[in-house]
């Protein structure tokens, strides 16, 4: 029965899927849960607007929204309202009415008595069903419109329920304004559609070039402020004031020096082959991730010393001897050339991004 029902989803979900690709439905500020999108371009879209507001000489400030409980808080009504909004009626609407409501749930509590164990069983009336094929496609339907509630020279970035928006203002009276009206509308939004904004969660940075200080705009709400922060995490990657990625960098030599000490104490149970597999299971990742915006040469040092640390600890070498012979046998790319490669892959996949030099 439960293979059944993924088989039928799976068909609901690549016809809908079909009628929202067709007729251009979702936004192009949604990165999330997309074909052919990724964490990667939705960091690029932040970063370049954050960049070409800075080379303007604008002031740039970005609100770091976080959602509580965001996909158990979609409510059914306001989501099918919009998918018939969304040209999603008649029985195909019907169909997916039926596979929302009329669901039950109940709490189970292993606490090996007998004596209030469990709870009753409940109707569900909010949320998408979670671990399902449809609840994130759902979810991006149900967020599609956020946008529209930005103004000119502002912007949006979204993956899933992580939205990041963008203020960019010339003057700071204007951007006063701007800042603190967007705030208002966007709350407006989450609250006319039943999400609930965590405020201790959702920060604010106001991004700044490294030899330039201001005093930094306040930004609250009916007597809740919104952190004023120096750098936030998004997407996985620390972001800090002035781009320099000095906080990710250490936060990434860390994990990197965790996977030392790991590899340090494998070496003597597990041959070179596993270490390598091992290396490429967690280290490489690490390496990997976000490699384009933060890998600088200059700034990446200690992470390459850690890396070729790393590799002498694979084959068994002393602390000084080369290793360079070591990363061409293993087939392990030094850092700088994985930047270097990474790079130059993601500007390949996304040409349509870049301005070509004929241009």
């Amino acid at each position: 029965m439960l293979t059944s029902s993924k088989v039928i989803e799976k068909l609901i979900y690549a016809r809908l899927l079909d009628h929202i690709t067709t007729n251009s439905i979702l936004v192009y500020e949604q990165f999330g849960f997309r074909t052919r999108y990724s964490t990667e371009q939705a960091t690029f879209s932040l970063i370049n607007d954050i960049l070409t507001a800075m080379n303007n000489k604008l002031k740039i400030g970005d609100i770091f929204c976080h959602l509580q409980k965001a996909f158990d808080c979609v409510n059914h009504k306001i989501l099918l309202d919009k998918l018939e909004f969304y040209g999603i009626e008649g029985k195909f609407k019907t169909l997916i009415e039926c596979y929302l409501t009329c669901r039950y749930q109940k709490v189970i509590l292993d606490n090996n008595t007998n004596i209030n164990s469990f709870s009753k069983w409940e109707l569900i009336k909010n949320g998408v069903p979670q671990d399902s094929i449809l609840g994130p496609l759902f979810f991006l339907l149900y967020i599609n419109d956020l946008p529209k509630v930005i103004t000119k020279n502002n912007s949006m970035v979204l993956f899933a329920d992580d939205t990041s928006l963008l203020i960019t203002d010339s003057n700071n009276l204007d951007f006063n304004i701007n800042i603190n009206q967007s705030f208002r509308n966007i709350i407006y939004w989450f609250n006319s559609n039943l999400l609930i904004l965590n405020f201790n969660k959702t920060h604010y940075v106001e991004f700044r070039t490294k030899n330039y200080y201001h005093v930094k705009t306040k930004l609250k709400h009916e007597h809740k402020n919104i952190s004023n922060s120096t750098e936030t995490t998004c997407l996985g990657l620390i972001i800090d004031e002035t781009l320099s990625w000095k906080q990710h960098i250490d936060q990434t030599a860390t994990k990197l020096c965790s996977a030392c000490y790991a590899l340090r104490n494998l070496k003597y149970i597990v041959p070179q082959s596993t270490l390598r597999t091992i290396y490429y299971a967690y280290v490489h990742s690490i390496f990997s991730y976000g490699i384009i915006f933060w890998g600088r040469p200059p700034i990446v040092k200690k992470l390459f010393i850690l890396q070729k640390k790393i590799v002498r600890i694979i084959i068994n070498s002393g602390v000084r001897e080369f290793c360079s012979e070591a990363f061409k046998n293993m087939e392990i790319m030094m850092l700088y050339s994985q930047y270097i490669f990474l790079l130059i892959l993601f500007t390949v996949k996304n040409v349509h991004l870049f301005t070509s030099n004929r241009e």
